[in-house]
């Protein structure tokens, strides 16, 4: 047990001790245990506690979801969560987890009354959704059930949940194709999908092991909440300083919200630790790209491909990097390489490679990536601008102007606007 666990055990159980008459401090020792999943010592804390005091929701709440864990009474734990909900009615959460429990109990009429209460009070009970798809799916509703998980997975593409009923009705309706790719969706799902549960969130609260901040920031960052992420792994850094994977999320984390210097500090530090993870090097690199130190990415990158020779990303990069770094033909004959071993060419390296083909002195060269772009995607105001530049340096003003105005038209940008400005040029 980490030390700090053990404190905050010692200091609850200290206060029951002190005063065994005292609701809260039962409970509060319960929260704990209940935190740090000890469910047998959380379950006789909040029976005690919901003794002294039944008039507190959050007693027979919490052994509820205690009893729900430990699956061997589930009649009991759907009784005990009928007694929070007597004091909290219209509690969404509540109502969601007494769902749950009736449907593992085999009660799926029951469980449906109270899993569609909960999406009348919150529809963001995504988990309540889930479940009430998956009692479709038993009872053989799989239009109804599909329905209910596009509309999970319209606002959260990686709900893992929502991705696995959903390849059990494409098999059951025999789309093979359809489930294979959803299988290969669930294996990068958020495993934890957070909702709303402002009860059960003074338990979480109470969790103060190095796994569970851990799990708690993984959950977060999953979820697209970054800052609660950073906060998360910068306390599990400071329990464990040489985690060269918290290093890494943490700097993904920061990273999203804009924070490159500390992004790429933490990288550097997590590549110390770990000098031969992959994904940590090449974060690094792109950040150092970004920060427009393609020098440094350069070393990186070639690290990566000493590693990792058929990584699909590093290759493409390198050219980048050794392009923005000067090195412009190292950088096409990186991506000649690449293009060798890969069917697919992502548009940003075309626009990166149609570039450099024209300052290679290769017009015509670049012109068929910037159009390559094009055919793909009509509007991408860089690969227009790009187009411009090359058919401006070929003497075709006419023409380079009229894609320096589309390219204005998908996304104003200066480049197009100062190119126009020199022409003496106006868009109608």
């Amino acid at each position: 047990m980490e030390p700090q666990v053990e404190k905050r055990l010692q200091q609850t159980r200290a206060a029951v001790e002190a005063d065994p008459g005292s609701a809260s401090a039962w409970g509060r020792f319960g929260m704990v245990a209940h935190a740090h999943e000890l469910w047998d010592a959380a379950a006789v804390a909040y029976r005690r506690a919901e003794q002294l005091d039944p008039g507190d929701v959050r007693w027979p709440y919490y052994l509820g979801d205690v009893l729900s864990v430990l699956g061997t009474n589930l009649d009991e734990a759907a009784a005990t969560f009928r007694r929070a909900m007597a004091q909290k009615a219209d509690y969404g959460p509540a109502h969601m987890r007494l769902g749950r429990v009736l449907h593992a109990a085999g009660r799926s009429d029951e469980a449906a009354v109270e899993l569609e209460r909960a999406l009348e009070l919150e529809p963001g009970l995504q988990p309540a959704r889930v479940t009430l798809a998956q009692i479709r799916l038993s009872e053989g509703k799989l239009e109804e059930a599909e329905a209910m998980l596009d509309r999970i997975l319209a606002g959260q593409p990686r709900h893992a949940q929502a991705l696995s009923t959903l390849g059990q009705i494409y098999m059951r309706q025999r789309r093979r194709p359809e489930a294979r790719k959803i299988a290969e969706r669930a294996r990068d799902a958020a495993i934890y999908n957070l909702f709303s549960d402002p009860l059960m969130s003074q338990v979480i609260i109470e969790g103060v092991s190095s796994v569970l901040i851990w799990d708690r920031a993984k959950a977060f960052l999953d979820n697209g909440d970054n800052e609660q992420a950073a906060l998360g792994l910068e306390k599990v850094l400071e329990l464990q300083p040489d985690n060269a994977d918290a290093h890494q999320q943490l700097a993904v984390a920061v990273g999203n919200f804009g924070e490159l210097d500390r992004s790429r500090r933490h990288l550097e530090r997590s590549v110390a630790l770990a000098p031969d993870r992959v994904d940590s090097l090449i974060q690094l690199a792109t950040v150092q790209i970004e920060l427009q130190e393609p020098r440094a990415a350069v070393k990186h990158l070639q690290r990566v491909l000493e590693l990792a020779p058929e990584d699909p990303d590093a290759g493409w990069m390198l050219g980048r990097a050794l392009i923005l770094s000067g090195d412009v033909r190292s950088g096409l004959a990186s991506f000649d390489e690449e293009q060798k071993k890969s069917d697919t060419i992502p548009l940003w390296v075309r626009n990166d490679w149609g570039s450099a083909l024209a300052q290679n002195g290769r017009p015509n060269a670049a012109l068929e990536q910037f159009r390559a772009v094009l055919a793909q995607e009509p509007e991408n105001a860089q690969a227009l601008f790009y187009v411009g530049l090359v058919l401006e340096g070929l003497g075709r003003v006419a023409e380079a102007v009229e894609h320096y105005c589309r390219s204005m038209k998908a996304q104003p940008n200066p480049p197009a606007g100062s190119r126009l400005q020199a022409l003496g040029q106006v868009c109608r």
